[in-house]
């Protein structure tokens, strides 16, 4: 399918914005100089059919403007290439320092993408809104905008692959949009914005060319709110990103969602398949700069139904919290930086269906399982991880200094494993070498392997002989209840209990 650049997205938003700021002094020319100074640090190429003033109106026809990019990693490369026209924009001078303006007419492009072979997708994008209004206000270098759009509307149409195929429609409709955003020419290209709006649709249609599987998906959310900031240095290109990183591009957003709905239908060769489900709220933070990366998202109260022509009933899991946060340095520094590695699925459920599926004679604890990996450390990129040359690397050119396991828990089918612990790394023999301990609980072991026998999923030798090595490396401490110190010593030497493994 072919790709929508994001620079592509940062500019209709930007064609979109409206603002009612007082204190300001900026005339319809000045706005529009600033405008091209954001297109063109985002890798866009400004091409306006006419430029005319008339009276206290600034309008400029049949606008186009271009962004082309070419990723390469490895010897995959991809060039992609994005063209906007925008029939016109009229910028007006209010008389009182500020400057309404609206696009007036339906925005179309396309978007083209050749991989390495000269294979190309192409899609087609419409972009549309409903009365929205922008009034700027400021300075030529500080320019603000109170966003009020009732409706934005975008549609995107990917070109089929094969002659004769289907092409495959995504959309997206913002209702309700609110919120400021400034602009800023001081340093670079800067900008921020803290904006809300009560809803947002993604819908999305296709079928799959080699085996005409057909899929109609919808999402709806509630009450989203999005603060953020980005900045462009003076000289950076935004097409070779990690160049625009090294000169100092950076970008922070914070996203939440209320209340979340979804559905897809699919028709397979097997037969139709409905998945639905919804969630309570959600929440998602991406960051980079040169410095380091951070992606981090949760979401709470998720249900999800499934239902196929092999299993008519529906079934149906739910989820109390999902959580992922990743952080890791990124510029090569001479000490270690912070990173974080965390994964959390707390209070999975799966339907009484699911279980008389899976265990109908009830030999499995059937509670909710949760899963939790929180990790954090210390590390250092040896070469910038964005350069050339961390892309030619064979393996991440990082070294870990140290390693905390803040907590490791997994409880399933009425058992139980926890654990915490702290590791220094000794990286002066090539191969890091650890050095520290990892303590261990273990609950529910022996019922989980006997219930397991009785399923017939595992065999009477293997328990016997995964029921030995718990004895040897594990301290019993109650009815099936079980503890075991794991130390990394000096030469590699790995010892549980006291009991060498290595």
């Amino acid at each position: 399918m072919a790709r929508l650049t994001s620079a592509g997205t940062t500019t209709f938003i930007a064609l979109l914005m409206s603002s009612t700021a007082a204190l300001a002094d900026v005339t319809p020319e000045q706005v529009w100089e600033s405008w091209q100074k954001q297109y063109s640090a985002y890798g866009f190429t400004v091409t306006p059919g006419s430029v005319e003033r008339d009276g206290d109106v600034l309008t400029i026809s049949d606008l186009v403007l271009t962004n082309e990019t070419t990723t390469e990693i490895g010897t995959d490369k991809t060039v992609s290439k994005t063209v906007l026209n925008v029939p016109s924009i009229l910028l007006e001078d209010l008389g009182d320092g500020t400057v309404q303006g609206t696009v007036d007419g339906e925005i179309d492009g396309t978007n083209e993408t050749t991989d390495a072979t000269g294979k190309s997708e192409t899609a087609k994008i419409k972009i549309d809104k409903t009365d929205a209004s922008v009034v700027i206000s400021g300075t030529p270098e500080e320019m603000s905008y109170l966003v009020d759009a009732p409706s934005v509307t975008a549609n995107i149409e990917a070109q089929p692959a094969t002659p004769g195929g289907k092409p495959a429609l995504l959309g997206m409709t913002l209702t309700g949009l609110t919120g400021t955003q400034s602009m800023s020419s001081v340093g670079g290209q800067g900008t921020k914005a803290d904006l809300k709006a009560t809803g947002m649709s993604l819908t999305m249609t296709g079928t799959d060319p080699e085996d005409a599987t057909t899929i109609n998906a919808k999402i709806d959310m509630k009450d989203l709110a999005i603060k953020g900031d980005t900045m462009m240095p003076e000289g950076a290109d935004a097409a070779k990103l990690g160049d625009a990183i090294a000169k100092g591009m950076h970008t922070n957003s914070d996203m939440s969602y209320g209340a979340l709905t979804f559905t897809m239908d699919s028709d397979t060769k097997q037969g139709p398949v409905t998945v639905s489900g919804s969630a309570e709220s959600g929440h998602a933070i991406i960051a980079f700069s040169r410095d380091a990366v951070r992606y981090a998202a949760t979401g709470t109260k998720t249900k999800v139904d499934v239902q196929t022509a092999e299993f008519p009933m529906p079934m149906s899991a739910s989820i109390d919290q999902g959580e992922i946060d990743f952080a890791m340095p990124l510029a090569a520094t001479a000490e270690p930086q912070p990173f974080t590695g965390k994964v959390s699925l707390v209070g999975l459920s799966l339907s009484d269906q699911i279980w008389k599926m899976i265990d109908p004679t009830t030999k499995l604890g059937h509670g909710p399982a949760t899963l939790i990996i929180d990790l954090t450390g210390k590390g250092k990129a040896m070469v910038d991880l964005f350069s050339p040359a961390a892309a030619a690397s064979p393996v991440p050119p990082v070294e870990i200094d140290s390693l905390d396991v803040n907590k490791l828990q997994l409880t399933a089918a009425g058992a139980e494993l926890t654990g915490a612990g702290a590791l220094t790394f000794d990286n002066s023999m090539g191969m890091p070498m650890p050095l520290g301990a990892v303590d261990l609980k273990l609950s529910g072991a022996n019922k989980l392997m006997d219930g397991l026998v009785a399923m017939g999923v595992m065999p009477q030798d293997q328990v016997m002989f995964a029921k030995m090595m718990m004895g040897m490396y594990a301290v019993p401490t109650g009815d099936d209840l079980f503890t075991s110190k794991i130390e990394f010593k000096e030469g590699g030497h790995i010892l549980a209990n006291g009991q060498p493994i290595k």
